[in-house]
């Protein structure tokens, strides 16, 4: 029988954070240690770049490559390179048990690994010894989204193995307010209030409230234009372990001014629990 470790909300950034440094890089690198040490096996890993429009897909191609999903940067991102092997056994089970609540996802062999997956698994495993499943977020409620999180959970269950579930993305994602390379303390007011909403309701361990975020502070969810409209946040949190739930943001930073990168720690059983007790608390600015 398989098991969920841990499930996370982690950003990304753009793809400049493969050659920048930043606080981020070393919550990848204590989640992945962390991770590593308890025998994790396989990630499963939702990316707001990971879209399909009328049902979700699964990546079911034995070596996933990686992708390079973006234009305009320096020449040496498109020269970088990581690509996984699938875990094709938890793909065959995240169907069926999808289909038994009645989300019916499709199996695509047409994506990979976009820089919202590649870039924090890079620093996290960078050995490359993890299998990793994409899955998309869709054209769909958040409680479809919550509900993909826990059919996935479900399949996990019914497999052997040690799995890690993590959405990423920015809470804060205003592409237009970008100030490329601006680090400094001033801030887009709106969308640093929107954070620290986001972060005081998952930190309650409220997930209907989560998942109705968007109607509760609407002016401030559209002035900070959420990526993926937290669409991984949903399903990372639908396959969290409500005994096991922390709700826990261990880092909160701003990137460019306007992009917000946080670490939620959602659940995580008790060894992955005792690894993250040594995290700096300082990385949180809300």
């Amino acid at each position: 029988m398989g098991k969920i470790v841990l499930t996370a909300y982690i950003s990304h950034g753009a793809p400049t954070l493969l050659t920048e440094r930043s606080k981020i890089h070393d919550v990848y690198e204590d989640l992945g240690g962390a991770l590593e040490g308890r025998g994790v096996d396989t990630v499963v890993i939702s990316s707001p770049h990971y879209f399909s429009r009328d049902r979700f897909e699964v990546e079911s191609r034995e070596c996933i490559p990686c992708i390079q999903d973006y234009l305009g940067f320096p020449q040496e991102l498109y020269k970088f390179s990581y690509e996984a092997r699938n875990n094709l056994n938890l793909v065959s089970e995240i169907l069926v048990q999808s289909k038994s609540i009645g989300i019916e996802p499709m199996k695509s062999q047409l994506w990979g690994l976009d820089h919202g997956a590649w870039l924090p698994l890079h620093f996290m495993f960078p050995k490359r010894d993890v299998k990793v499943v994409p899955v998309s977020i869709a054209d769909a409620s958040p409680g479809d989204h919550f509900k993909f999180g826990a059919a996935i959970k479900s399949a996990v269950e019914k497999i052997d193995g040690t799995v890690a579930v993590i959405g990423t993305g920015s809470p804060l994602h205003r592409l237009d307010l970008i100030r490329y390379g601006y680090y400094g303390e001033e801030r887009f007011k709106p969308g640093e209030s929107f954070d620290k909403e986001l972060i005081t309701i998952i930190r309650s361990g409220d997930f209907e409230k989560v998942q109705n975020i968007q109607n509760e502070f609407p002016s401030l969810f559209r002035a900070a234009a959420p990526e993926g409209s937290l669409s991984p946040l949903y399903f990372a949190l639908g396959a969290s372990d409500r005994k096991d739930f922390i709700g826990e943001t261990v880092l909160h930073e701003f990137m460019y001014y306007g992009v917000s990168l946080v670490a939620m720690i959602l659940s995580a059983e008790k060894g992955v629990r005792n690894s993250l007790a040594s995290f700096e608390t300082d990385r949180v600015t809300a």
